[in-house]
């Protein structure tokens, strides 16, 4: 499997450059703001004559803001002093002219503002593919060697980690609002490191930025700020914290993901849902609605045996809340016997969404990266006389996969 580090680079080499197709990117990670715009026209490696240009979006979620200053880029041939045009000689193929001109989006998300986006800035094309799941197989991948999870006891019913609780991820205080409402704290083992009086008084008094309704400010201005403070289980290394996955993660049962995206319209995960699914834990997942169902076309089974998992189609933030601490409270009240019995009835799907992750998954996520590639260069060369379509007959597509693979 290639590495996380690597992944850009094997994309370029094997899919992009037998094609002359430019990758550009946003960087460093965790950052999609248009002056961290990567463009490698100027870069001596891509001194060559070039067909096209692939943008790079996958860490982050798409945003309005980032999209709209990527619009005002200019990808377009024949303004950059840095590219001297000229024909391209394919072997085999003979020359591409000069009205060649692909883009492709590359990118990690399905959702309306992708497409409106898209549509907008034709003739991108949409490249989607699961990156956070090629991350996480990178990351988590020595975990398909251990086998004994269940020698560590289990002292709490869930685990719930987060690090940033502002802005788009305020809704994170709301939960903890809510957990502390019902008393439900000393059940879990809860991380929130940032989380302090005055930062709650900073969300709460942001009209800009916050993402929390009237209802949830009050109900965390009531609830939480009375008494909080820094939430830590151990010293993390939160630079690292996506790519490890600690011992005391095994001391609670059930895992409450709180993803990247909850507020917005969209189906985008992140390596945060992975880590129940190696250390084989069930989960509730705290995210976007339709993202469990997202999650389970990719082969996963969940647990709507043991939990009403109907939150996933809440579109009310508040009322999808609502829904998961119920379901958390429910769990809380369980006795330990209750709790391992219900352990014992699920290990089967435990059993089973740890090894479809290592081997159908990643079948799953590499045809379809491959296939999706394939796709945009067919599309482009639809409308296209034979002289101007690319060759993709060039990219061996099969060995791209099974390198991915190996």
């Amino acid at each position: 499997m290639i590495s996380y580090t690597n992944f850009k680079l094997f994309l370029e080499q094997h899919l992009l450059e037998p094609l002359f197709i430019i990758p550009q990117f946003y960087f460093p990670n965790y950052s999609t703001d248009v002056i961290n715009f990567i463009d490698n026209t100027c870069n001596p490696t891509y001194s060559y004559d070039f067909n096209g240009n692939c943008v790079f979006w996958y860490e982050e979620p798409l945003n309005l803001k980032d999209l709209t200053d990527l619009s005002n880029v200019n990808l377009n041939y024949g303004t950059n002093e840095c590219r001297d045009w000229h024909d391209c000689e394919f072997p085999g193929h003979g020359p591409i002219i000069y009205d060649v001109n692909l883009k492709i989006f590359a990118n990690s998300e399905k959702s309306n503002l992708k497409k409106q986006w898209l549509k907008r800035n034709k003739p991108f094309l949409d490249w989607y593919f699961f990156f956070h799941g090629f991350a996480a197989l990178d990351w988590f991948r020595d975990f398909q060697y251990i086998q004994n999870v269940n020698n560590y006891r289990i002292s709490k019913v869930f685990i719930c980690l987060n690090h940033l609780i502002k802005d788009n991820r305020s809704y994170r205080m709301l939960l903890l609002s809510m957990l502390q409402e019902n008393r439900l704290l000393d059940h879990g083992m809860i991380s929130a490191p940032l989380l302090s009086q005055s930062i709650i008084k900073e969300e709460i008094f942001n009209n800009v930025y916050s993402r929390l309704s009237s209802f949830g400010k009050k109900h965390v201005m009531k609830n939480l700020w009375p008494v909080a403070e820094s939430l830590v289980i151990d010293d993390v290394n939160y630079n690292s914290a996506s790519a490890e996955i600690p011992t005391y993660y095994y001391k609670a049962l059930w895992s409450i993901v709180t993803e990247t995206n909850f507020y917005d319209d969209k189906l985008h995960l992140t390596e945060k849902i992975f880590k129940p699914i190696v250390t084989k834990r069930p989960f509730i997942l705290v995210s976007a609605p339709g993202n469990l169902e997202y999650l389970k076309s990719y082969g996963f089974q969940t647990f709507d045996r043991w939990i009403d998992e109907s939150y996933d189609q809440e579109s009310d933030p508040d009322q999808r809340l609502t829904m998961i601490v119920k379901e958390i409270k429910k769990l809380c009240n369980l006795s330990t016997v209750e709790l391992q019995n219900m352990h014992n009835e699920m290990s089967t799907i435990l059993e089973y969404n740890h090894r479809h992750f290592y081997t159908k998954f990643k079948k799953i996520i590499i045809d379809e990266l491959v296939d999706n590639f394939e796709s945009c260069i067919k599309i482009y060369n639809l409308s296209l006389s034979e002289r101007f379509r690319l060759p993709v007959e060039l990219v061996d597509f099969d060995r791209v996969k099974r390198n991915l693979l190996s």
